[in-house]
Order: structure tokens, then sequence, then C-alpha cells
């Protein structure tokens, strides 16, 4: 039986990208192999913590303490109580960490999950043979390119590629962290890898908070130098840190 190590499992809105706002079931998995600078889930790294923190219920933020490796039905069961009745068919984002270190689980539990749910995966865009043993049942990807100049660690723009590659045919955007210290040179490569796949890939400049923060007109400067290579480029901010929400 598959088991899984997940951090916590909360509802709330999505805070990032183009599907800002929308009422998401988050499924944060344990463990991540990089160690970017400017990382705002540091409890998420370790790859075995032995709790899980999902939320109790809609009605309160409270969270109860789950014994890790949880199984698919104990996830399930978790994801369940949290689903707002109602019409609208609810997105389950799998988040972290990186959710795609633990794709055998994935492969054995999303079968079950994407009859009632849209599956919305987060991902730092590097394990792109992970990806592909599970594309078919992702619904949304939400990528990162990791901007060398940002995050303190080597590029990684082949894996991007590949990765990026991998996720044709699927709903999907990338998202570029952009800190004080982002070079336009990366932009500018980031921009490149995207438009060789599909210039039409939305890109997402994220700016980041507090002391690593980018200048406004350094921000503003980026969007227009990947302007001049995409067709789609924007500017968004982490809402939820806004809105003061899970």
């Amino acid at each position: 039986m598959k088991t899984a190590f997940v951090d916590e499992v909360f509802s709330s809105v999505q805070g990032e990208g183009p599907r800002l706002g929308e009422r998401h079931i988050f499924v944060r998995f344990q463990g991540c192999h990089i160690r970017c600078r400017f990382c705002d889930t540091p409890a998420a790294l370790q790859p075995k913590g032995a709790v899980c923190r999902p939320q109790r219920s809609l009605v309160s933020f409270e969270r109860e303490a789950v014994d890790n490796p949880m199984t698919a039905q104990q996830l399930s069961e978790l994801c369940a109580r949290l689903v707002v009745p109602g019409r609208s068919r609810q997105v389950l984002s799998l988040t972290g960490g990186e959710p795609l270190l633990q794709r055998d689980f994935l492969s054995a539990w999303l079968p079950r999950m994407r009859p009632l749910f849209r599956i919305y995966l987060e991902t730092n865009g590097i394990l792109f043979e992970a990806l592909q043993q599970v594309v078919d049942l992702i619904d949304v990807v939400s990528m990162d390119i990791k901007l060398p100049s940002a995050t303190g660690l080597h590029p990684f723009w082949e894996e991007h590629r590949k990765f990026l590659a991998a996720c044709r045919g699927k709903e999907c955007f990338v998202k570029a962290v952009v800190t004080g210290d982002t070079s336009e040179a990366d932009i500018i490569t980031a921009a490149g890898i995207i438009a060789g796949v599909d210039p039409s890939i939305s890109l997402i400049l994220q700016p980041a908070t507090g002391n690593a923060a980018p200048e406004p007109a350094l921000l503003l400067a980026f969007q227009e130098t990947a302007m001049g290579i995409l067709n789609d480029v924007r500017v968004i901010p982490q809402v939820h840190l806004m809105l003061q929400v899970p």
C-alpha cells in the first residue's frame, strides 16, 4: 500500500498566479530536494515529519495532529471534510515542498480523486520524469522557473525546458519569484525557454516579500523585458498574505 508524508491539509483561496481567488483544498506534501533562499514554507522541507496538521472542518481554522505516513484513504477523508457544499467543482491543489517527490503515491491516489476534483499541481518545475508519470492525472500545472540569481542555487534551465515540454496539452502557466537580486539575464533566459515551447504560456512574475522584495521600478523593467519575448506577462503578488488567510 502506497503512503505519503503530508505536512498539512487546509481550505483557502488560491493566492498566486492567474487562478487567484479560487477556493482550493491544499494538500502540502513534505520534502523538497532544493533549498531556495526565499522559501516561504520551510516547515515542509523535512521529508518524513512525524505529524500532519489537517484543518478540522470548514467552519474552523483549528488544526489537529495526524500521524505520518498516511494512506490514500486517510488523505481522501481529510480532503472530503473540507469540500464546500454546492454546485462548484472543487479544486485540489497539490503543493509542498515538492509533491512530485511522492509520485508513486500520486499515481495511486489521484485516480480516485479526479472524478471529484480538478487537480492543480504546484511544482518547482524540475522533476520532468516524475511529471511524465502523473501528467495524465493533472488538470492544471503551476510551474516554477527557479531563477538562479534569486534562489542562490545553480541553474535548472535544461530541467525546466524538459518539464515545460512535458506539460504540452495541459493548462499550464509559469511562475518566477523575483527578488532584489534577480538579474535581467535570468529573466531573458526564462522567457526564452517558455517561448521555445509555446510563447502563449503565461509568465507570472511574483515579487518576493520582506527584505528580499525587488524595487518597483526593477519589477516593471523585468515585465517589459519579458513582454518583448512572450504574449502574456503579469505581475501578481502573493495575495493570501494580504488577506491574512492560510
